[in-house]
């Protein structure tokens, strides 16, 4: 299985000026080094939150190869599905056209009218968007300030560390809980 971003997303999930008036930094312009430097920030920070809660903030299109469709999406929130297609070793394409998207589950899965087997070396491709919505306000209050808490973290602990018992910072895993995927494995 692989998972390939196809667009990056449009926005940040929060913007720098927010990040420097929450580290009591003063107002930068657009493109200084400051700017830079907290937007750089502000994208590992959302990077790390996605990465944590297999999700996206900011809609972006993905790609999915997959040998199986029985697991669901690897990320959240679906927003769309925009293709479903069987690849073949040679390259040639066959669109699904009977299949729809089950919500039933923790996450979203594609289920086909009968999922289609697989040729030997074949496998589907997925092109479907995942996230909360086109802009940063549309990310929920709580993961935004997620993302502010961890962009100081980074911020204010510039230097590498060795101390592996603190992976994220406690008040930002305490705002990320209530999205982690529930792995019963």
């Amino acid at each position: 299985m692989s998972l390939i971003r196809q667009s990056p997303p449009a926005v940040l999930a929060l913007d720098p000026s927010a990040l420097a008036e929450h580290l009591r930094l003063p107002y930068a312009a657009p493109e200084t080094e400051q700017t830079v430097e907290l937007t750089t920030l502000i994208r590992a920070a959302t990077a790390a939150i996605e990465r944590r809660l297999d999700s996206a903030l900011i809609a972006q299109d993905w790609l999915w190869r997959t040998d199986s469709l029985t697991p669901p999406l690897p990320l959240a929130p679906l927003v769309s599905v925009q293709s479903v297609v069987i690849v073949a070793p040679d390259g040639s394409r066959t669109p699904l056209t009977d299949w729809r998207i089950a919500h039933g589950h923790p996450r979203p899965c594609i289920v086909g009218n009968p999922v289609p087997t697989l040729p030997p070396d074949s496998h589907f491709e997925v092109g479907f968007t995942a996230g909360y919505g086109t802009t940063a306000d549309a990310v929920p209050d709580d993961l935004r300030h997620a993302v502010t808490l961890l962009a100081a973290h980074f911020y204010e602990n510039r230097e590498a560390t060795t101390d592996t018992r603190t992976p994220l910072p406690l008040g930002v895993a305490g705002l990320l809980a209530p999205y982690r995927p529930i792995r019963l494995s």
